[in-house]
C-alpha cells in the first residue's frame, strides 16, 4: 500500500524508518516546518525529513493540514492511506474523509490517549506499555483498535529507552494492520475500559518537588529524560537533573564523591546534571568543579 506517513517526534523517525524498509511504500512524508534549536535559535529540520529527504522522498510541512492546497497537494501523492505517528498536530476532518486514516499510538488504549503517553506512563511509575494502531476519528486516540502489543520496560529505563523498545513493536504492528487491510482480513475492536489522558509535559511538569517520594522524584527525572528535563535549583542556579536513582532510609554516609538529595520518605541520588549555561557532566564532576560546596564528608 501507498503510505503518507505523518510524524515528527524521533520515535515516528524510528518507526518510519523500520515500515520504510516492508512492502508498504512512503510516497510521500509529512512533518512540522524546521524549528529553532540550540544556543543562536538556528531552524533544524526534524529528523524524519533528514531520513525521508535521505530516501529520496518528497517532503510536507504545512503550519497545517486544513490551510488550503494542502490536502490537494497530499491526495497528489496518491497515497493509499494516511499514517500519522507522533506527529504533533491535529488531523482535520477533511482528511480522515478523504482517505483512510491510522494512528499508531505507544501506549495501549485507553489507556494515556494524547500527546506524551510514554512520559505519562513513567511518571506513574508503570513497567508495562505498549502500542496500538487504531483507525483516527475526531476524538484524540479514541477510534476502534486493529492491533494491539504490550511491551515490558524496566523500572530504570527513562524515556528515550522506552521508545526505543516500543519502536520496532509499533512499526511491526503498523505492518501487520496495513497487510489486513490490503487483503481484507482487518477486524476493528472499540476501546473498552477506563480511559485516561496523557497531557502535553508542560513548565509545571519539570519541577521536582523534594518532599514528594524519592521513587516518584526518580519516575519523574527518567520520564523526562533524555530529551525534556526535570529541574531544580542547586547554588542558585536552574539545574537540569538528567539521571537520578531513589534511596530510602537515611541518607547514605561517606558520600563527599556523591550528590544526594533528602526526599519525603528516602533520599535520591543525581547521577547527571546540567547547569544553565553549561554541559552535562556526571554528579562526581560537578561536586569537583561548581558544586563542590555540596560535596559533604
Amino acid at each position: 500500500m501507498r503510505l503518507a506517513f505523518a510524524g515528527t517526534a524521533r520515535f515516528a523517525e524510528s518507526v518510519f524508518s523500520l515500515v520504510a524498509d516492508g512492502r508498504h511504500t512512503p510516497v510521500v512524508v509529512v512533518t512540522n516546518p524546521d524549528s529553532p534549536r540550540g544556543r543562536h535559535g538556528t531552524p533544524q529540520p526534524p529528523g524524519i525529513k533528514v531520513a525521508a529527504l535521505a530516501a529520496g522522498l518528497p517532503v510536507m510541512q504545512p503550519a497545517r493540514l486544513a490551510d488550503a492546497g494542502v490536502l490537494d497537494e497530499l491526495l497528489g501523492h496518491r497515497p493509499d492511506v494516511f499514517v500519522a505517528c507522533a506527529y504533533g498536530k491535529i488531523v482535520p476532518e477533511v482528511v480522515i474523509q478523504a482517505l483512510p486514516c491510522l494512528v499508531v499510538h505507544p501506549s495501549p488504549v485507553p489507556r494515556w490517549r494524547g500527546a506524551a503517553p510514554v512520559e505519562r506512563a513513567l511518571m506513574a511509575g508503570e513497567t508495562e506499555l505498549g502500542v496500538a494502531t487504531l483507525r483516527m476519528v475526531a476524538g484524540v486516540d479514541e477510534g476502534p483498535v486493529a492491533d494491539e502489543r504490550g511491551v515490558h520496560v524496566p523500572p530504570d529505563a527513562d524515556a528515550g529507552q522506552a521508545y526505543g523498545l516500543l519502536a520496532p513493536v509499533a512499526a511491526a504492528s503498523l505492518l501487520a494492520t496495513l497487510d489486513a487491510m490490503e487483503d481484507g482480513s482487518v477486524r476493528w475492536r472499540e476501546q473498552h475500559g477506563a480511559a485516561s489522558y496523557a497531557e502535553k509535559i508542560g513548565p509545571a511538569d519539570r519541577d521536582i518537588d523534594w518532599s514528594g517520594p524519592a521513587t516518584a522524584i526518580a519516575d519523574q527525572v527518567r520520564a523526562l529524560s533524555p530529551h525534556i528535563g526535570a529541574v531544580t535549583t542547586l547554588l542558585g542556579k536552574r539545574t537540569t537533573v538528567w539521571r537520578a536513582r531513589p534511596g530510602s532510609g537515611a541518607l547514605p554516609a561517606g558520600r563527599g564523591d556523591r550528590l544526594v538529595m533528602p526526599a519525603g520518605d528516602g533520599w535520591v541520588e543525581i547521577l547527571e546534571l546540567q547547569q544553565e549555561g553549561r554541559r552535562r557532566m556526571g554528579a562526581a564532576a560537578f561536586l569537583r568543579g561548581a558544586g563542590r560546596a555540596l560535596a559533604k564528608p
